[in-house]
């Protein structure tokens, strides 16, 4: 038995499709009759998704089309004005073939937005759709290997209006890409381009243009482009602001790319790269200057050593980084187990966030050593910036190295540890006592607060971390040692890491700056 809502979805439908009268509330009785059609028009847009560009994902079809329909139900006035308003009908979806007819008519010549899953394949429909395609705005569209002859079409047409375009290509019997030279005559000036596992006929296609913002490969094993194919890209794509990069074999050798000078995108923010070969990563590093780039994603696959990728990535990042550390008055390091990020911040507002990740391995040592040969051997150095340190393992089972490299940094403020697997015990060792048996060195001495969460060490490590430096303190002078030992400022730890006893014993060394939270009771 259909469900009320389904019910009402139909009979609007029938309505809208049939301009049948609608009496359901008097114009007299409804409020809304007041309200400008201009702004019914957002409203309903709006309250539809047409708004927040969602009607380009097939998945949102249903919902977007129902919710047009619902607002149709509340008098003859919304009803009318939704038959009237083109710009409420620029969505075409093959999930819904009535509906898809109606909004080519009522959407008149406004531009469009299209989404076909091709499953099952409609090919009047699709038809239909291509005489449209001088409205095209933003295309998604989903091909199997069943449908090639379909998108053979699109080498066929024109789409001046296009902007958007994604095309995705499924082989049901290999995984070579699909080989597609779209809009051959007359090439859109696109602002996004998604093609996975279709190939480029021509990688200096004049598709790649000076307004191109996002592109996105992925999946393309065979035809993909070459380096000097990809330097080509950069070069025509100036504004390029998001790139990605997953499993796209470059083809050709490493020495056919001619060492020059790097193609500059400072417009750049975005780099996720899943190379096929570690030296992808080096290339595109010679390839491209990306000084504002502060969102790095690097998934190496599982083959590859991180120890092959790492000279790629420092090459690559080690400019942006040095400048979104100098760019703040505090930085805020976060490791766990897959991401680096760097947060910089001029007093409480955030000045710029840098985002390094190594999917698949953990950070070892060596990466934290290039991360302190940025910090710390640079002349002049970087810092001292204050350091905050957020060391978060609780999604990480496997074992990497302890971050040990992280107690070589200076001007560390504070420290959070999420660990249940015991990950960080050498570096709270190593703060638990001064360096080298000496009574006035210590590892980060101006440590101010720690809290621990999620934790499975021995607490007296805990312990004897807060004793010995809030002892150290009281040793303090306070003539010539101001600033080498700092007490604890604030201890938190949840309830669970110390028993009551334990937790005490802190307490009374640390006073009531110790904090145990949350409140609630851990079972």
């Amino acid at each position: 038995m259909p469900s009320e809502s389904a019910e009402i979805v139909n009979a609007s439908s029938r309505l809208i499709a049939n301009d049948e009268p609608h009496n359901s509330i008097s114009p007299s009785e409804n409020q809304s009759e007041k309200l400008p059609i201009e702004l019914l028009i957002k409203i309903f847009g709006y309250v539809s998704g047409l708004c927040g560009g969602y009607y380009t994902d097939v998945v949102f079809a249903d919902r977007y089309v129902q919710k047009l329909h619902s607002m149709a139900q509340v008098c003859r006035r919304w009803l009318e004005v939704i038959k009237c308003a083109p710009e409420l009908w620029t969505f075409v979806s093959d999930q819904d073939p009535t509906n898809a007819h109606i909004a080519l008519d009522r959407s008149q010549s406004h531009p469009i937005g299209l989404a076909f899953r091709c499953l099952p394949f409609n090919r009047s429909l699709y038809n239909m759709v291509l005489k449209h395609s001088h409205r095209w705005r933003r295309v998604r569209v989903r091909y199997t290997s069943d449908d090639v002859d379909a998108l053979r079409r699109l080498e066929k047409i024109s789409a001046p209006m296009l902007q958007n375009l994604q095309i995705q290509f499924f082989d049901w019997k290999g995984s070579a890409a699909f080989v597609l030279d779209p809009f051959p005559d007359h090439p859109p000036r696109l602002i996004s381009l998604t093609l996975v596992q279709v190939a480029m006929r021509r990688w200096k296609s004049p598709i790649f243009g000076s307004g191109l913002r996002s592109l996105d490969l992925a999946c393309i094993s065979n035809d993909g482009p070459t380096r000097e194919d990809l330097r080509d890209i950069f070069q025509a794509c100036p504004e390029l602001a998001h790139l990605k990069l997953t499993y796209v074999t470059l083809s050709g050798d490493t020495s056919d790319l001619q060492l020059g000078p790097r193609v500059q995108l400072p417009l750049l923010h975005t780099l996720i790269i899943a190379p096929s070969s570690p030296n992808d990563i080096i290339d595109i590093a010679r390839m491209a200057e990306t000084p504002r780039c502060t969102t790095y994603t690097v998934s190496p696959s599982p083959e590859h050593s991180h120890l092959t990728v790492l000279p790629g990535i420092v090459m690559q990042v080690q400019q942006p980084f040095e400048a979104c550390i100098k760019s703040g008055e505090s930085l805020h390091i976060h490791l766990d187990g897959y991401w680096i990020r760097v947060r910089c911040c001029n007093g409480d507002s955030l000045s710029s966030d840098f985002h390094l990740q190594v999917a698949k391995f953990g950070f070892d040592d060596p990466v934290l050593d290039w991360i302190n040969s940025i910090l710390l051997v640079r002349r002049p150095p970087i810092l001292p910036i204050p350091i905050d340190i957020d060391l978060d393992y609780s999604g990480h089972t496997d074992s990497p190295s302890s971050p040990t490299s992280l107690l070589q940094l200076s001007n560390v403020r504070s420290l959070k540890i999420a660990d249940p697997h015991g990950h960080t015990n050498r570096l709270l060792e190593a703060l638990s006592s001064p360096r080298d048996d000496s009574n006035d060195q210590w590892l980060w001495p101006g440590l101010v607060e720690v809290t621990v969460t999620t934790f499975t060490c021995p607490s007296t490590i805990l312990l004897r971390m807060a004793e010995a430096r809030a002892e150290a303190a009281l040793r303090q002078d306070g003539a010539g040692n101001v600033g080498k030992i700092v007490k604890l400022g604030r201890f938190q730890a949840e309830r669970g890491v110390f028993t009551e006893t334990q937790f005490e014993a802190v307490r009374a060394v640390l006073g009531d700056v110790a904090v145990l939270w949350p409140v609630t009771e851990y079972e």
